[in-house]
């Protein structure tokens, strides 16, 4: 039997960011405006193939016992018929076509929710990705520019559905239903954290516990894209502090991007330098393994800067190969690396900022296999280490048993 143990929460998955724009503190339709980041494309054809397909899974699916197995089939047929017409070569440039697309798509899965079970994980978690998509189209959409032919039928498919999956404890629409008929950056509150308006703790709250992280945080990346850098940063700011939200990394590492992208604004400097360190070489590890090297490198760069002026040592050799490797890899001119050390010597006010830099120029060094430069390059960049003698050895030839390996060291003699 189809079971009614729906748990709305458990599908809500995480949802998958630029030149500042003016910030909004105008009325709320400018506000709105900027927020959507683009208008929809002239009205499309409707989506021909797309119910006969979504009918005939749930055909197959209404014919057989309801079971793990006939609901993961289900899913996974489902997925890739969404897919094959959501990725439509003309999709992107039709907000119309996809709005289509997923008003069949929620009309479907909630025709054949009596015959899934939740025994089958992949139930909630594909109605809870279908929500999130859905959301991440709506952000940009202006209703009033939709034909009513399309909005209409929308709005009563959402309504129709969401009252089907109620009967199985299911309300992962209700966010939908709820931001369509107040409108997606309508919302009295919303609009006035987007135009940097006082706004009361119980009224953010509010605002959270109705839409939920994954949601805001969608909402942040919109912002992001649409260059919006001032509303996504006090949007991300007030949910990196709410105490309504148990995991705020994800808002804090928005945050921090925002800030990143407001550079070299002094106050966005001034909150970046007030973040834990360790935290700050978490946030560049994830913005790295997301691809957004340029962000970790603007990151690492001014909080080290950060570090040197104020001399600030906590985790300071970690940041500093952070920084090393990031430089490499935006620009790998050894001449350049070489410069930026000697900028960052100069400022230096400690010697354990100084010996990580010399560190980090051996290692380099070492690396390009430009052995001979080595000394040189210390003695050159870093003439007057603060009452400190140096002997460095680097990478001297030393033949072990007839084989020739190269090994090195660094001696440092305090006066």
């Amino acid at each position: 039997m189809a079971d009614g143990k729906g748990d709305a929460a458990a599908a809500a998955a995480g949802a998958g960011g630029e030149a500042p724009a003016v910030a909004g503190t105008g009325d709320g339709a400018e506000t709105e405006s900027m927020a959507r980041g683009h208008r929809p494309a002239s009205p499309a054809a409707g989506v021909p193939g797309l119910r006969p397909c979504l009918w005939q899974l749930e055909t197959q699916l209404r014919e057989q016992e309801v079971s793990e197995i006939s609901s993961l089939n289900y899913c996974r047929s489902f997925c890739q018929t969404l897919l094959q017409y959501a990725s439509n070569k003309n999709a992107s440039e039709h907000i119309v076509y996809l709005l289509e697309v997923y008003r069949l798509a929620i009309q479907s899965f909630a025709s054949a929710r009596p015959f899934l079970t939740t025994e089958c994980e992949d139930v909630l978690l594909v109605l809870g990705r279908l929500v999130l998509s859905c959301f991440e189209l709506l952000l940009s959409v202006s209703e009033s520019e939709l034909p009513c032919e399309i909005w209409v039928p929308f709005l009563q498919t959402l309504q129709d559905s969401h009252d089907a999956l109620l009967e199985f404890g299911n309300n992962n629409l209700q966010i939908l239903v709820h931001v369509t008929k107040e409108g997606m950056w309508k919302n009295p509150v919303l609009l006035k954290i987007l135009s940097q308006q006082p706004v009361e703790t119980e009224e953010v709250n509010k605002l959270i516990a109705q839409e939920g992280p994954s949601f805001l945080q969608m909402r942040i990346k919109h912002l992001l894209k649409s260059n919006c850098i001032p509303q996504a940063t006090a949007l991300a700011k007030l949910c990196a502090e709410s105490k309504e939200i148990s995991h705020v990394s994800s808002f804090q590492q928005a945050y921090i991007t925002c800030l990143c992208s407001l550079l070299p604004n002094e106050d966005a400097i001034k909150e970046i330098a007030k973040v834990d360190c360790k935290e700050i070489l978490d946030i560049i590890c994830n913005l790295e393994s997301e691809g957004q090297d340029n962000t970790a490198f603007v990151l690492c760069t001014t909080y080290l800067t950060q570090q040197l002026q104020t001399a600030s040592v906590y985790c300071s050799w970690e940041l500093t190969l952070f920084w090393s490797k990031l430089q490499r890899r935006i620009d790998p001119s050894l001449d350049t690396f070489l410069e930026r050390c000697r900028q960052f010597g100069v400022i230096a006010k400690t010697q354990q900022h100084l010996f990580c830099l010399i560190r980090v120029i051996q290692a380099e060094i070492a690396r390009r296999k430009r052995w001979g430069r080595a000394n040189h390059t210390v003695a050159y960049h870093f003439p007057t280490l603060p009452k400190t003698h140096t002997c460095c050895h680097f990478w001297l030839p030393e033949w072990r048993g007839g084989t020739r390996c190269w090994c090195w060291s660094v001696n440092f003699t305090m006066c």
